[in-house]
């Protein structure tokens, strides 16, 4: 006897269910933060900055994250930042996220006030983690506290296990979040666990916005369904992450895996030596020419020989991959 198989769940009707929805498709860069040499933030890069994303096709921006070293950040320089890329940025890009996540809920409160404020298109925040919350009724009622600051503004919880060490059955907590955050409306995923985004999908369908995370591993989301993508390299590499989407979309599945191999080759660069973010900073401004600057410690400073060996690595591997597509290879 064959047995019928079925993926469903009915949502639990107690409670508030989600008043904002948010969708996005396409491209969400988590920009750097421009600094100067003594670690102070560069505002003047960022329009510079604002004016290469948008050539090269990102529609999105996940401000005052990881890779713009947020939590490295004091509140008054999170406020500014935030300020300075809506400034540049209202009307240009589809979406604007401003994570507010901080060790103190009371921190992240403001932060999410002075986010609907400023006009951000959602807010977004990893859990306190010093004290972390320790089962899903925990991480909800944390959670609460800073969306309800915002409560006008869509909330995008930002699933960072790897840092976090907070790590809950997702598709459990969306299912308690939609029931207790009026304002939850989606999950930044940066985790690697793709298996757990596809229950998150086959469960939950589109009734909440899932953005991956994962620049390395794009067209695994993609054949999830995901269309979102919210990614550390796509600074510099959203040439590629788009050919590996058009690929797709066209049935070429060889090609697309082709050059998600060579975004992954890219991604193993940055991460040959443990400082992904300095050496992220620095292709940058070895392809842009925006003065990025260092990251700020305790994440330690390159050496010039390291930033050079770093671009030569670089430019050899672009340009090998580039040979290889001429000569029908790739």
């Amino acid at each position: 006897m064959i047995r019928r198989f079925s993926l469903s769940i009915q949502p639990l009707l107690h409670g508030k269910m989600a008043q904002q929805s948010f969708r996005h498709e396409g491209f969400c860069v988590g920009p750097v933060t421009p600094m100067e040499p003594n670690g102070d933030v560069r505002l003047e890069s960022i329009q510079a900055y604002s004016d290469h994303l948008l050539a090269s096709g990102v529609n999105g921006l996940f401000l005052n994250g990881t890779c713009a070293e947020g939590l490295s950040m004091t509140v008054a320089e999170r406020k500014s930042l935030a300020e300075k890329w809506i400034s540049v940025g209202r009307g240009k890009y589809d979406k604007i996220i401003v994570h507010c996540g901080a060790l103190s809920l009371r921190d992240a409160r403001e932060l999410a006030t002075h986010a609907e404020a400023i006009g951000a298109d959602a807010i977004s925040a990893v859990p306190s983690f010093y004290f972390p919350p320790r089962n899903i009724e925990e991480l909800t009622k944390a959670i609460a506290e800073v969306a309800s600051a915002a409560p006008k503004t869509p909330f995008i919880y930002y699933h960072n296990p790897g840092r976090t060490h907070v790590s809950v059955d997702m598709a459990l907590f969306i299912q308690h979040a939609k029931t207790h955050i009026p304002t939850f409306a989606g999950i930044k995923w940066a985790a690697s666990d793709l298996a757990g985004l596809l229950r998150c999908k086959a469960l939950h369908g589109d009734s909440i916005a899932l953005m991956w995370a994962n620049d390395d591993v794009l067209l695994g989301a993609l054949a999830v369904g995901i269309r979102s993508f919210n990614g550390t390299t796509y600074s510099f590499s959203t040439k590629t992450a788009r050919s590996i989407v058009d690929a797709y979309k066209r049935g070429d599945t060889a090609g697309a895996a082709r050059e998600q191999l060579y975004l992954k080759t890219v991604v193993d660069l940055l991460e040959e030596d443990g400082n992904w973010l300095q050496r992220h900073k620095a292709i940058l401004e070895f392809l842009t020419g925006i003065p990025t600057g260092p990251a700020r410690l305790p994440l330690p400073p390159l050496t010039d020989a390291a930033i050079k060996k770093l671009t030569l690595d670089y430019t050899k591997l672009q340009t090998d991959f580039e040979a290889e597509k001429a000569r029908h290879i790739y």
